[in-house]
């Protein structure tokens, strides 16, 4: 409706609480993208990399396969992640200007440097002869204790109890994967990288409904 001169009325408060509500929710969901999904897309990836490394050991079932084939199989699945995370990132703060975009970007980008320099010295240490029973312990104890630490500090940075608290179960995982001794320590981590990855895709998808 327009009045005489052609120019709309002004909105009653109730318009306008309802306007503003659908643009915000309009705007969280750009913002937000794709994002939502990414803990469930890292949760089978997590599970899938470090299930195939339990298949290559000594741990029931296994051997199934070579050892080369997880290695293989984690690197092209991390790169994978890795690159999605990235692009979801991007999408999601185009047009989003100001420190927080700036910090957001900066943290999306920690994950893949800090798990290349993770990967890069584990595979120096093991080239220089390290004894053979420490590797597992050292790449279970590694990525997860990384990516649970990565986890408390999105956590914290952006106030989200959730993904801080998926950063303890990785934590806790991590000493756990150690404790299980050699030959199911993989499973653990791909146990408990599925639950707490999953977990948090599950308590996210009911937010957004």
């Amino acid at each position: 409706m327009t009045t005489m001169s052609g120019e709309s009325p002004p909105l009653s408060a109730r318009e306008s609480l309802e306007l503003i509500n659908r643009e915000s929710a309009v705007a969280a969901k750009r913002l937000h993208g794709g994002g939502r999904h990414l803990p469930g897309l890292w949760a089978v990836l997590w599970f899938l990399a470090f299930g195939t490394f339990h298949l290559a050991g000594n741990g029931w079932p296994g051997p199934v396969f070579p050892l080369w084939v997880p290695g293989v199989v984690m690197t092209v699945l991390f790169a994978t992640g890795s690159v999605t995370s990235a692009v979801v990132g991007i999408r999601s703060g185009r047009g989003v200007r100001g420190t927080s975009s700036k910090a957001g970007a900066m943290y999306g980008f920690s994950w893949p440097i800090a798990f290349a320099t993770v990967i890069a010295v584990n595979l120096l240490l093991m080239a220089k002869g390290m004894p053979e029973e420490l590797i597992p312990p050292l790449w279970a104890g590694t990525m997860m204790g990384l990516a649970g630490a990565l986890c408390l500090a999105g956590g914290a940075m952006y106030r989200d109890v959730l993904f801080y608290g998926s950063g303890v179960v990785l934590l806790l995982t991590a000493v756990g994967a150690v404790l299980a001794g050699v030959d199911y320590q993989n499973a653990v981590v791909a146990v408990g990288g599925l639950l707490s990855f999953g977990s948090a895709w599950l308590v996210e998808q009911r937010r957004c409904r």
